[in-house]
């Protein structure tokens, strides 16, 4: 049987869950609300992630950018490469798509920063 022991990220609880598979329903204990729940089961089936990250420039300059959504915790390394390795841009502003629908997941990637 697989069991999962992990803490709850959804609000500031940090509610200390156990999920399991259990007759073929997934159980989720712990949790003080719905969301605790939600991300037990979404931890226990497909664990997801946003990704915030730097994107450096050849100039020097820096852009702190983040996913728009959470993707594929086992993509993960593989969408850090995908950010890295993305064209530059020109004249970047708050709120620019650096990349447009990462490895093909649907989620842009934006400029949340620029230093």
């Amino acid at each position: 049987m697989k069991k999962l022991e992990t803490v709850c990220i959804r609000c500031p609880i940090g509610c200390h869950l156990v999920v399991q598979e259990k007759n073929g329903e997934i159980e989720v204990m712990g949790n003080s609300c719905p969301r605790g729940a939600q991300y037990g089961k979404q931890e226990f089936t497909c664990p997801k992630r946003t990704i915030t990250t730097i994107y450096k420039m050849k100039n020097g300059q820096v852009l702190s950018v983040r996913t728009l959504g959470a993707i594929d915790k086992s993509r993960y390394f593989e969408a850090l490469s995908a950010i890295k390795s993305a064209p530059e841009p020109k004249n970047p502003k708050f709120g620019d798509i650096l990349v447009k629908n990462l490895l093909g997941t649907n989620i842009d990637v934006s400029i949340t920063g620029i230093n």
